[in-house]
């Protein structure tokens, strides 16, 4: 429960961060690459994508990906003489970053750097692996985070603020926003307490039947959607149990299983008419208008609380993700030699159609793509799944890989036995070696697809897949090509 004392944290620790930050800034870096998974980056990354570098500060690209193409995509074809590495993990094990991390360090060695560890930056909490490597090879700095608080609800800490510091953000506004909103979600009266009064509607809701929350942004705050998403997902699916959140493209789910949250600018007069015009289906709706970008501080802490209220009235415990585990275990088999995934496989796409059709009601429909960052692939994702929505009458979301893993994961394999799932691979033409390991990362990227898509098998869920091979261009033209077969023959 240490989140609690999160806005504190931060307001203790800001002007330290922002100094800290200013002494990497002389050392001449222009551009700081976040590897981390889930909680560990997800924050940051909203950060980034709102704020942007500010005066002298680094951009900040995330790397959570381990498909050789989305590497390559991040890393490939440039110097990394003037680039800041930031490894983020709590537990200090979480395989992705593990993997690369020992990548890095050897590709800097290879580039003629005397000292890779000096490029290098860990956060973790103490006596983690993680914070034993910065040592041993020598990193700039390993920030130790509070350990008494999780992944998903340490936005307010060194995992999102130690690199918007280094994006030159001022914490202190964020700060303030934080303590603001966390003294406020002291009220006993729902009137009165943010967070008790998001939550509490939640649970109303979730209650009454209506089990899928539909995400409405403007443009400036759309990046908060994936962050919203993990905490949500990954804190509620459980015991047979979840909220499901859905982008507001294509949510697909009949009105009578939504709930709308719209977030906004408070001054961008024509998204709140376009939320008024869309609020006459009669969908719950729940309006928050925030004032400046700095108002983020805030809503990382009301939507922390809002999930707790969830959590507790829905009589699970946000905090853990039991299920997520069992993916990555039997990630480590494959990788290990040990082939045994069951007998169970995906079905063949021809039986896609005939299984959405004869879906049960409360059913819902997740694409998981094992692809690098092509637009044209995610165009052909975005079309299939808007499809299945108009067609079936279904919730349906769109979910990468192994991202993922670290968020709706949990709700696909704890929450309700009622997904349908798609696997979508790209095979790589080119694959990246990892010193050190008896596998690649196209392996490793192979092996959490089938790792994954095992577990839900084992759990009894209707499972599909398909693989498209080539550069992700033509990729995208197959890709489309099969998935229009499979809906229309």
């Amino acid at each position: 429960m240490g989140w609690l004392d999160s806005p504190q944290w931060l307001a203790d620790h800001s002007d330290r961060l922002t100094h800290w930050a200013q002494g990497i800034h002389e050392r001449g870096f222009t551009r700081a690459v976040l590897i981390g998974m889930g909680g560990s980056s997800l924050a940051a990354e909203v950060l980034g994508k709102v704020f942007g570098p500010s005066g002298n500060g680094l951009s900040l690209t995330v790397l959570d990906n381990t498909h050789p193409d989305a590497i390559r995509a991040v890393l490939g074809r440039q110097s990394w003489a003037r680039i800041l590495f930031v490894f983020s993990s709590k537990s200090g094990t979480t395989a992705e970053v593990q993997a690369l991390c020992t990548w890095v360090l050897e590709s800097l060695e290879e580039q003629g750097i005397a000292e890779p560890g000096a490029q290098c930056i860990a956060i973790t909490d103490a006596h983690s692996p993680l914070a034993d490597l910065a040592m041993q090879r020598h990193f700039h700095d390993c920030l130790l985070n509070p350990t008494d608080i999780g992944g998903r609800f340490a936005a307010l800490t060194a995992f999102a603020m130690a690199p918007a510091a280094l994006m030159g953000i001022g914490l202190g506004p964020l700060a303030d926003s934080a303590m603001d909103m966390a003294q406020r979600c002291h009220a006993p009266d729902p009137l009165h307490n943010p967070g008790l009064a998001l939550g509490g509607w939640l649970a109303e809701h979730w209650q009454s039947g209506r089990d899928c929350l539909q995400l409405c942004f403007d443009d400036d705050f759309a990046p908060l959607a994936g962050w919203i998403e993990q905490l949500v997902a990954e804190s509620t699916g459980k015991a047979g149990k979840g909220i499901l959140p859905l982008d507001r493209s294509h949510p697909g789910a009949p009105a009578d299983r939504l709930v709308r949250v719209a977030i906004g600018g408070a001054a961008d007069t024509p998204f709140w008419q376009e939320i008024k015009v869309l609020a006459q289906d009669g969908v719950p709706l729940h309006c928050i208008e925030l004032e400046s970008a700095a108002a983020l501080g805030g809503e990382f802490f009301r939507w922390a609380f809002a999930v707790a209220i969830v959590g507790a009235a829905m009589e699970v415990n946000p905090f853990d993700e039991p299920d997520v585990e069992a993916s990555k275990q039997v990630t480590r088999d494959l990788l290990a030699g040990d082939v045994s995934t069951g007998s169970a496989e995906p079905g063949a796409l021809g039986g896609l159609a005939q299984c959405l059709h004869e879906a049960p009601q409360g059913s819902y429909f997740s694409i998981l793509a094992y692809v690098p960052p092509e637009p044209a692939v995610y165009d052909a994702l975005e079309g299939f799944a808007q499809a299945v929505g108009e067609r079936y009458g279904l919730p349906v979301s769109i979910s990468t890989g192994p991202r993922y893993l670290h968020s709706t994961g949990q709700l696909h394999k704890g929450g309700p036995a009622s997904g349908i799932f798609l696997f979508v691979s790209l095979v790589p033409e080119q694959d990246l070696a990892i010193f050190c390991e008896d596998f690649s990362f196209g392996e490793l990227n192979r092996a959490q697809a089938i790792g994954d898509c095992a577990v839900l098998l084992q759990r009894g869920r209707p499972v599909f897949a398909v693989d498209v091979f080539g550069e992700p261009s033509f990729c995208a033209w197959q890709l489309r090509d099969k998935l229009h077969f499979a809906l229309n023959g």
